[in-house]
């Protein structure tokens, strides 16, 4: 792994001789005094239990006094290594420290041993497999086999010295001494198992050091990612917001050019009301008779104006409907009698130009609730527009099905000119035609299919536009939903 030689911050204390960041130090400085903490709370836990024995006599005073003694210098190690790391700035030199602190802590340890019976007391050196435990987890991974080294160096030399009577032996009071070939037996058996803690130590120390790195990659890149997803989220918001502010624009924008249509479109149609209704009495020939060219120029003044009157009332109508000024007036329709109502509204002009006009009907509802007047102008629209794209000797159906009880599909078919894909949908856009070419044969307003959609979305029904292709006729279809007296939008 690649860092097995790290210390708890991070660094490698043989060769990193970096400064500490601000961040890395308080740390730092943080773990060493919760550890100093700890060992010291547990240098006054075995303190306690020195006292229990005392009082109990299972050691005698010099005993007590040196473990005393001995608990009583644990302790006061810890500040001063504190105070000097305080002020250290290298990452090497604090590890370094710290580890100096880490053999200080032994000879206390060793010392506590001593006191308490030395090698009689052999339960007491789990203090060193603690020790070792704890600077695994908190140190590089080589250091637990190091303070093993100074653990068995301490444990043999005061074996060493009791058996040289340097000091005196502490093991002779109990009631089973400990002979000292058995002592140094009992060392090096010890020293195996150091070795053992410290190897699990070293290798948990550097899963937990992969462990801790893995997560905190984890918790970068998901810092990353919600500093990624805050940022689009924002930026969603802006989006948002400025789409708000186009909609709200583009809305005010249609209202004003309704208003502005509305407006116009009704002082247009007064004076040309005034132009069609005096040319109607020229050309009954009631202020006097005309000569063939005035009475042709009349004419063509006469279908101009009414061209222009029908242009007129359809963008008034469809400016009404985008205004939001248009509402439906429902009412109980005799559907089939309508139907055939409209038939006739086109029959005159499918004679003139020899067209012949088909109906089926299937399982057709007696009544369909809708706005009459609305509901023949769409059929109107519809079938005048088959007539008018449809050829000589042609065909022009109307075809009329319910749908269970849901309903009611209308269908106006001709064998006209027919319309290509793309057209199917441009179609119903205001001043669209199949042919908008400025040479087109076909004249219109191009507002009729437009202001059909709108009535049929008005009635909650949608339409389309079918054709197999150019010269093919076309079909337009639309629904309208069953509804009942009070139902309507």
């Amino acid at each position: 792994m690649k860092d097995r030689n790290e210390t708890a911050l991070g660094s490698r204390p043989e060769t990193d001789t970096r400064d500490f960041s601000p961040e890395s130090r308080g740390g730092f400085q943080k773990r060493l005094r919760q550890g100093a903490w700890v060992r010291s709370g547990a240098s006054v836990f075995m303190w306690f239990f020195s006292l229990i024995a005392y009082g109990l006599k299972t050691i005698d005073w010099f005993a007590f006094a040196g473990i005393s003694l001995a608990v009583i210098y644990l302790i006061l190690i810890n500040p001063p290594t504190l105070w000097v790391i305080r002020w250290v700035r290298q990452k090497r030199t604090a590890g370094l420290l710290t580890l100096a602190n880490h053999f200080l802590e032994i000879f206390g340890y060793t010392a506590i041993i001593y006191f308490a019976g030395g090698m009689g007391r052999g339960y007491l050196t789990l203090l060193y497999p603690a020790l070792i435990t704890y600077v695994g987890v908190m140190s590089p991974r080589h250091w637990p086999f190091i303070v093993t080294g100074c653990c068995t160096l301490g444990l043999s030399g005061m074996v060493w010295l009791q058996y040289l009577g340097l000091i005196p032996d502490t093991s002779l009071p109990l009631r089973l001494p400990v002979s000292y070939s058995q002592q140094f037996l009992d060392v090096t058996i010890m020293t195996a198992g150091f070795l053992v803690v410290a190897f699990i130590a070293s290798y948990t120390s550097g899963l937990l050091r992969h462990g801790r790195q893995q997560l905190k990659d984890q918790n970068r890149a998901l810092r990353e990612a919600r500093d990624k997803l805050e940022a689009a989220r924002n930026s969603l918001i802006e989006k948002n917001q400025a789409l708000e502010a186009a909609m709200e624009k583009a809305q005010a924008s249609d209202r004003m050019k309704s208003e502005f249509l509305a407006n116009m479109s009704h002082e247009l149609r007064t004076p040309l009301n005034h132009i069609i209704g005096f040319s109607e009495l020229l050309a009954d020939k009631q202020m006097g008779d005309l000569n063939s060219a005035q009475e042709d120029f009349l004419n063509d003044v006469l279908q101009s104006g009414r061209h222009l009157l029908s242009l007129i009332n359809d963008i008034l109508d469809l400016s009404k409907i985008e205004a939001g000024k248009v509402s439906l007036e429902g009412s109980e329709l005799p559907l089939q009698s309508l139907l055939e109502g409209s038939l006739v509204m086109v029959k005159e002009k499918a004679l003139k130009h020899n067209l012949r006009l088909g109906t089926r009907y299937d399982e057709l509802p007696e009544t369909l609730w809708a706005d009459g007047r609305k509901l023949k102008q769409i059929l109107y629209n519809l079938l005048s527009n088959a007539v008018k794209f449809t050829p000589e000797g042609g065909r022009v159906s109307l075809e009329a099905r319910g749908l269970n009880g849901r309903g009611v599909e209308i269908t106006v078919r001709d064998s006209g000119i027919g319309l290509q894909e793309a057209e199917l949908e441009r179609i119903f856009q205001p001043f669209e035609q199949g042919d908008n070419s400025a040479s087109r044969q076909y004249q219109g307003t191009g507002l009729g299919l437009s202001l059909t959609k709108k009535l049929v979305e008005m009635h909650g029904g949608r339409i389309r536009a079918e054709s197999p292709g150019t010269g093919q006729g076309a079909a337009f279809s639309f629904i309208l939903p069953g509804r009942s007296e009070g139902e309507l939008p």
